[in-house]
């Protein structure tokens, strides 16, 4: 699970979850949007990335990643199991992995996110 980079071994310090959305959940996924876009403004110091999986075509959103800063997959589960998503059964299947964050910007905030638009 680690390799040694400079006399050192690193180790995955994030879990990562991979959320799929079940059939027919776009009209709850619509519908639980804004609570879930607040609980992602609230959990920011617990997120270093997060947004959704679209087809391969980016017509349609197919589930949702989360990248916790936590390497308790049991702390990620909980926050997890805090967003609106979750409450409102949009996804059929979720995988956590450890994950370590080796490069890259986070995104910020749904502020940034207008910026970006």
């Amino acid at each position: 699970m680690t390799e040694p980079v400079a006399g050192r071994r690193l180790q995955p310090a994030n879990v990562v979850a991979v959320c799929h959305d079940g059939p027919d959940s776009a009209a709850a996924r619509q519908a639980s949007t804004p609570d879930h876009l607040r609980w992602v403004e609230s959990m920011l110091e617990q997120l270093a990335l997060a947004g959704p999986l679209y087809t391969d075509d980016g017509a349609r959103i197919v589930g949702s990643l989360y990248v916790f800063r936590t390497a308790s997959s049991t702390q990620a589960r909980a926050w997890l199991e805090s967003d609106p998503y979750f409450a409102a059964g949009i996804w059929d299947r979720i995988e956590y992995r450890p994950f370590l964050l080796a490069g890259g910007q986070p995104a910020g905030g749904e502020q940034q996110h207008r910026q970006l638009q």
